[in-house]
């Protein structure tokens, strides 16, 4: 006789059914109709007692550990309890120059244009407010008379402005010795604009400016530091050291004053035209390019950091212990400062890299499409100097530009229309767009994709699953897999994508390094292709000689030999040679694309600064009809 319950099945109906199985198995209850008795009724309540009270648990149980809550508040809640800070909202920022022409007289020596002065602009009908958030001063042009260039308190020309309404929150520090909490009640305040000043009392014009805490490198007893994080409830809670080793705390009676924006984020992005709110010195503003920049454009806005980006980075940061001293820890500090203007970041040690430099940590950085220039600049300057204040050990930084390594693909499937009413080419279609999916997701940055941003591989039996369930008249699907890596033509482009920059018409050598081992030569196929390009005046091709290591030039038409050798491939170390290559010309395309048979075409597993692409111009996809149905 059964004498327990099955506690697997935790559905209401499973769990009815093993209460009815328990009763069922009692002699009082042999024969009894379960189904049309009131006791039914009763073990309704107790199924949907049983139920509900597994479901609380269950959902209780996952958010009570970071990698498996789902709810924000949970997410914020654990990270903060290791040390982790989520990022805010970021405002969005532009970068211009302001001047006035003075028309009056006598002209004053310097003309001052107060923080927070405001313009506006327009995006999408939807009107945002950008301001000054630094004092700037100007004085008369010794060239230009009458015309005035507000510069920064560093001396430069070129402004920031930034999105938002500044806001001020004020407190007054009450009688208790514990290390209170403030509570700033606003959602879309932007925590890297925050400025924290502690009065005297609420009558001084005596204050002491404090520092957020990410920002400071040491820590003793006389530090004026303050966290500002966000709270579980979405507003945000500024706290101060405790009085003791973590730095000075508020007393009573003293007055807290936080200056912020409140922001849009990253809506804000994209705006070129800015107009001032008001005149200055009864002068109108205008706004115009800077010298260092080739046009106006508001970048840099963000959202506040998602509870993925939250569940990845937490871990690494605290295990870092906000020193330097493994790659990850590199990785996870310049992450929690740079966030805003970093989408993936990879770090490796010297010994780890290509060409072994001993004594060097090599970082190489993907940026936000918002980041421009001069914050790329300012990003890496930074990166130096957060190294200098927390790097443990004396290492050189150096950076390296991510390469994409493309996969090309040659994708097969059996196609059976007697399992569908939709047609062969859109099934085809439908398979396309999979593939498409499986890497454009990717550059979306969703997280549960495979590809696209560093330490990420292609692996090919994933991206067959997701084809075979595209339809069920896809019987069984295959994919011949080829690796690619680009030279730019233009020496001067800053593609980061490319392996190297292209010089046409002069005789160089060029090496490409691939994330993977290439395949051993054959007498029956090409191991090494290229797109077609000018070679002394002929259409033409790279390929390897059958059966062996050596590349060629040769006429794309026919395949004819003109250059007998131009290099080789290292099959073992994945590279790719070219010696004395002088194209003339990459026939109308922007790159020289070089393509490889990887050794194991089922995975291919991107190292160092690498990060998988896919390019679908070189790729094909093809059916087979069948009839078979298994």
């Amino acid at each position: 006789m059964a004498t327990t319950i099955k506690s697997t099945s935790l559905d209401f109906n499973s769990i009815k059914n093993n209460l009815k199985s328990f009763f069922a198995a009692q002699d009082e209850f042999a024969d009894y109709d379960f189904e049309a008795s009131g006791l039914s009724n009763i073990l309704d309540v107790l199924a949907y007692n049983t139920h509900y009270n597994a479901l609380t648990a269950n959902f209780a149980l996952n958010e009570s550990f970071l990698g498996t809550a789902q709810l924000r508040s949970s997410i914020i809640s654990l990270a903060t309890a290791i040390g982790y800070i989520p990022d805010s909202r970021i405002s969005s920022r532009a970068t211009v120059t302001l001047q006035i022409n003075y028309s009056g007289s006598p002209k004053p020596d310097t003309i001052t244009m107060p923080k927070n002065t405001k313009f506006t602009t327009s995006i999408d009908d939807t009107t945002y407010t950008f301001q000054t958030r630094e004092e700037l001063s100007a004085t008369e042009s010794d060239t230009t008379a009458g015309l005035y260039t507000f510069v920064t308190a560093g001396g430069t020309s070129a402004v920031r402005i930034y999105e938002g309404a500044q806001k001020t929150k004020t407190f007054i520090v009450g009688p208790y010795e514990e290390n209170t909490t403030y509570v700033i009640p606003d959602k879309n305040l932007d925590i890297t604009s925050a400025e924290v000043k502690v009065y005297d009392s609420p009558s001084s014009s005596n204050y002491v400016t404090y520092t957020n805490i990410t920002d400071a490198t040491q820590l003793k007893s006389s530090s004026t530091i303050y966290i500002l994080k966000e709270a579980p409830n979405g507003f945000y809670e500024l706290t101060f050291g405790d009085g003791n080793a973590l730095g000075i705390t508020p007393t009573a009676g003293k007055q807290i004053v936080v200056d912020y924006l409140s922001t849009k984020g990253e809506s804000a992005n994209g705006a070129s035209v800015f107009t001032p709110t008001a005149q200055l010195e009864g002068q109108t503003i205008t706004v115009s390019v800077p010298s260092s920049e080739t046009s106006i454009k508001s970048i840099s806005g963000a959202e506040k950091e998602s509870i993925e980006s939250i569940r990845k980075n937490a871990p690494f940061l605290y295990a870092s212990q906000n020193r330097m001293v493994t790659a990850a820890d590199y990785s996870a500090l310049i992450l929690r400062k740079y966030s805003q203007y970093i989408d993936d970041l990879s770090s490796w040690g010297g010994e780890e890299n290509l060409e072994p430099e001993y004594g060097t940590t090599f970082v190489s950085v993907q940026y936000k499409s918002t980041t421009g220039d001069a914050d790329k600049t300012t990003v890496q300057d930074g990166i130096i100097n957060l190294v200098k204040d927390l790097g443990v050990i004396s290492f050189n930084i150096k950076f390296k530009d991510p390469i994409v390594t493309f996969i090309e693909l040659d994708t097969f499937f059996q196609f059976n229309p007697l399992l569908t009413s939709v047609s062969e080419n859109s099934t085809k279609t439908l398979c396309t767009q999979a593939i498409t999916d499986y890497f454009e997701d990717t550059v979306l940055f969703n997280t549960t994709t495979k590809t696209g941003k560093f330490g990420r591989s292609f692996r090919r039996s994933n991206l067959l699953t997701d084809i075979d369930a595209v339809s069920p008249a896809v019987l069984s699907s295959r994919c011949d897999v080829r690796m690619q890596q680009r030279l730019a033509q233009n020496q001067a482009s800053e593609d980061v994508t490319t392996a190297g920059y292209l010089v046409l018409g002069t005789a160089r050598t060029y090496n490409l390094q691939y994330p993977a081992a290439i395949a051993q030569a054959d007498d029956k196929n090409y191991i090494v292709t290229s797109n077609s390009f000018t070679y002394n005046g002929i259409t033409s091709q790279i390929r390897n000689r059958l059966n062996s290591n050596v590349l060629q030039v040769v006429n794309a038409a026919d395949l004819t030999v003109i250059v007998s050798d131009i290099g080789s491939f290292d099959a073992s170390a994945g590279s790719v040679t070219l010696t004395g290559f002088a194209p003339t010309d990459t026939g109308g395309n922007t790159y020289l694309k070089i393509s490889v048979v990887p050794a194991n075409q089922s995975a291919v597993a991107p190292v160092r600064n690498n990060v998988i692409g896919y390019d679908d111009a070189r790729s094909s996809i093809r059916t087979t009809v069948t009839s078979a149905t298994t």
